[in-house]
């Protein structure tokens, strides 16, 4: 775009220019004012003014002229009237031609505008009225068809002085709303490396506390501390085997007894037996390790007792009677219950110690598990800030590329754009 060498007396060549970008604006304004706009359209205000006397002129002459006598009566009448509506067409566009008092591009354009529109319907005019006006008044219409091609020669000229106008002016708008956003571009993207500068100390800081974490971690596993804490472990869990094996001997001992259980607690519950060890009875069902030793012998002679009257045939009564007198004479039952109650005694002294012995380790595994995930949730935050940024200063290449452009092609020469802030 060469034309807008044209409006500056650089002819494009000398030095390369730099350009702070925070003076980009006073730049272009600088710029705009020492364009030569308002002297460049006051030179085609006057000559429009010049050109509007001289049709004043033509049309005075052409209103007062007096036809040939020997005219046809008919020619005559239809001349005088087609004079009469071209001198009042002429007179409508010479009030166009009266430039607006305002120097700005706005008005400028409006009257442009406006005048053309009127030329273009005097034109229509006096394209009908002129074979009739000719006929009457050759010269007068020869003077104004010169008049009105003067006219729409500076109109020609005054259309390309706004159009240059415009066109810079665009230019200078969208130049400074780049530097507007470049600017607002510059200031995020600091604040997004501030953000990832802090986001990355962070990271560091999180880092360097979770190797520390584990490596107290492996320290203390290999101390006497960590050792006794994994034995005591280890026999916490070979108790906790003992004693489900201990609850699955409770269980099989009851097994044989359950359905007589089961029928006595429904008398029970019915009332149709009176039963000393009634809960004793549902704990044996449900629950035998909550039974204490105390009351298995008497619940089971109680239960040995009523067999008759629970409804079992023969065959299954005798079965439960001598696995009930095995479990008296044996007290089977009595001795699995207390080895369930002392490994479950064993088992709570073992877990307290080993709660005591495993403090510190617990401590670190919760602090080390915190620490992994602050470490993934602060690693996904650097990475967004790492894509916002690199998209961030993408867009503000683009348009400090654009800027420059836009700027070259105004100075009319290469221009540098300076991304340093002035110091002080």
């Amino acid at each position: 775009m060469n034309w807008l060498k044209k409006i500056f007396s650089g002819s494009g060549s000398g030095a390369e220019e730099s350009l702070r970008l925070e003076d980009v604006d006073a730049w272009l304004d600088d710029k705009e004012a020492a364009v030569g706009w308002e002297e460049s359209l006051s030179g085609l205000y006057r000559r429009l003014e010049e050109q509007a006397e001289e049709l004043s002129g033509d049309l005075s002459l052409l209103a007062s002229a007096e036809p040939d006598p020997s005219t046809p009566p008919r020619l005559l009448r239809a001349g005088l009237a087609a004079r009469g509506e071209v001198v009042k067409q002429m007179g409508s566009l010479q009030e166009k031609i009266d430039p607006p008092r305002k120097r700005d591009l706005e008005s400028a354009s409006e009257h442009h505008w406006a005048l053309v529109k009127g030329l273009e319907r005097t034109a229509t005019t006096f394209g009908r009225a002129q074979r009739y006006v000719a006929a009457l008044f050759p010269k007068s219409l020869e003077a104004i068809n010169s008049d009105l091609g003067q006219i729409s020669r500076t109109l020609v000229d005054l259309e390309e002085v706004i159009g240059r106008r415009r066109r810079l002016s665009e230019e200078i708008w969208y130049s400074k709303e780049l530097a507007e956003e470049l600017q607002k571009g510059f200031a995020a993207m600091e604040s997004l490396k501030e953000k990832l500068a802090g986001e990355e100390e962070h990271l560091a800081r999180t880092s360097a506390r979770l190797r520390e974490y584990e490596q107290r971690e492996k320290s203390l596993a290999a101390s006497d501390t960590g050792r006794r804490a994994e034995e005591l472990k280890a026999i916490l869990e070979e108790k906790r085997r003992e004693k489900t094996k201990t609850e699955e001997e409770l269980r099989s001992l009851i097994s044989p007894l359950t359905k007589a259980l089961g029928r006595i607690t429904k008398q029970s519950s019915s009332e149709r037996i009176r039963l000393e060890h009634g809960e004793v009875f549902l704990n044996l069902l449900n629950s035998p390790a909550q039974v204490s030793s105390a009351e298995i012998d008497g619940s089971l002679r109680e239960l040995r007792s009523h067999l008759a009257a629970l409804g079992l045939k023969d065959r299954k009564k005798e079965k439960v009677v001598d696995h009930i007198d095995q479990l008296i004479s044996k007290r089977s039952l009595e001795l699995a219950r207390s080895r369930h109650f002392a490994l479950a005694e064993e088992i709570e002294s073992l877990e307290g110690q080993h709660r005591e012995s495993s403090k510190e380790a617990l401590h670190l595994r919760e602090s080390i598990s915190q620490d992994k995930r602050a470490l993934r949730s602060l690693e996904g935050a650097a990475e967004q800030s790492r894509r916002e940024l690199l998209q961030l200063e993408e867009r503000m290449r683009s348009k400090q590329s654009e800027l420059k452009e836009r700027l070259t092609r105004i100075a009319g020469r290469e221009m540098h754009l300076d991304l340093s802030k002035r110091s002080g």
